[in-house]
């Protein structure tokens, strides 16, 4: 068993005022800071003038933000690694069910997120920008966002969809030029109100990563939009067709993008069959049930303890957008406690989660 620090932020006041609080919290954790920056004069000058411009139409604000954040840290905003690592895996589970078919009669959205503690600052916040939606979620590479609930009740998770996609060893090189996840889940908590809103920022966005996008809202719709090599596909659900929930793993589902995928490993398709085979039960799915299959061990759940192979589960998250509160477990649902959180301030502080440490069988990574 291992621990992790998990840190509890709220983020307030105009893009620069916001950047200088995070600076001014990296400062006080010399670990922190050493992943967010690379050394001077190693990001090509004409790439972080692209990535900038590309900013301030899809994200505006970011810029602002990094700099607050660079002045405070007394370094060159071109050396802030978050511009290297956006312009362009992790594993995850994804589900999301409509009112029809929950027990409460909610509109429900559930994920796993599964990585590598050591590669992320495993930072909530919640966050107000002067001008934008406040909003709730985990933090990426500082500036991004990785989930997240907005207060309108727009909800949106992620999981990526076949090969890596970045500016790193091992990784596959983006298909085409655009932003990594954690660019789309921020614009979109910061820009969007709704699913359809939602939607047509991600089909008209440069999006280099290739992500699987659950989106959910307090108008009981829910989405799922695939994007592979810059290929998109989406399905909107709101009652009308008589399907009644969404699921996604790390594969691609929708037919018209299937020819671009590359790979499929079986972990993935699994994953998404036991989901589907819960949602399918001739019931309404509670709450409860959600949390169960998020924190049984695979095959039978989703919870995974791989953290050294990067996939141990970091956060389990159910989201109610018609009570606008997340329920999650940050580490193991199996080893740490659920809480609830709404969109407002935070009791910001830092605690540990718990990390079950156990080696996956090698069939777990088997390719289709």
């Amino acid at each position: 068993m291992e621990k992790t620090n998990v840190y509890l932020k709220n983020f307030t006041g105009t893009s620069y005022e916001v950047g200088t609080q995070i600076g001014n919290w990296i400062l006080s954790s010399p670990d922190l800071l050493q992943r967010a920056l690379l050394p001077p004069d190693t990001y090509p000058h004409d790439k972080f003038e692209q990535i900038t411009a590309l900013l301030d139409s899809y994200c505006p604000g970011i810029n602002q933000e990094i700099r607050g954040f660079s002045d405070t840290v007394g370094v060159n905003a071109e050396q802030i690694i978050f511009y290297a690592m956006t312009y362009l895996e992790r594993g995850c589970s994804l589900m999301a069910a409509l009112p029809s078919k929950t027990d409460n009669h909610h509109t429900m959205m559930a994920r796993n997120y599964d990585f590598h503690n050591e590669m992320e600052e495993m930072c909530f916040a919640y966050t107000d920008i002067k001008g934008k939606y406040r909003y709730i979620g985990s933090t990426l590479h500082l500036f991004g966002r990785g989930d997240g609930m907005n207060e309108h009740g727009l909800a949106v998770c992620q999981a990526g969809n076949g090969l890596p996609v970045g500016n790193f060893e091992s990784a596959q090189k983006a298909g085409v030029t655009g932003f990594q996840l954690w660019i789309a889940i921020r614009s979109i908590l910061e820009n969007c109100r709704t699913v359809d809103e939602a939607v047509k920022w991600a089909m008209d966005a440069p999006i280099g990563f290739n992500i699987n996008l659950m989106l959910a809202d307090s108008c009981d719709k829910i989405a799922l939009l695939q994007c592979i090599d810059g290929h998109k596909a989406y399905e909107i659900l709101d009652g009308k067709n008589g399907k009644e929930y969404l699921t996604s793993t790390n594969h691609t589902l929708f037919e018209e993008i299937k020819p671009y995928e590359k790979m499929v490993i079986e972990n993935s398709v699994i994953r998404n069959d036991t989901i589907v085979e819960l949602f399918e039960k001739d019931k309404r799915i509670s709450k409860e049930e959600i949390k169960e299959l998020l924190s049984a061990s695979y095959p039978d759940g989703l919870c995974c303890h791989y953290y050294k192979e990067f996939f141990g589960t970091l956060r389990s998250m159910v989201f109610d957008v018609t009570d606008k509160t997340i329920e999650m477990t940050f580490g193991s649902p199996q080893a740490n406690e659920w809480q609830i959180f709404s969109v407002g301030m935070l009791n910001a502080g830092e605690m540990q989660a718990l990390l079950p440490q156990e080696k996956a069988n090698p069939d777990f990574y088997k390719i289709l």
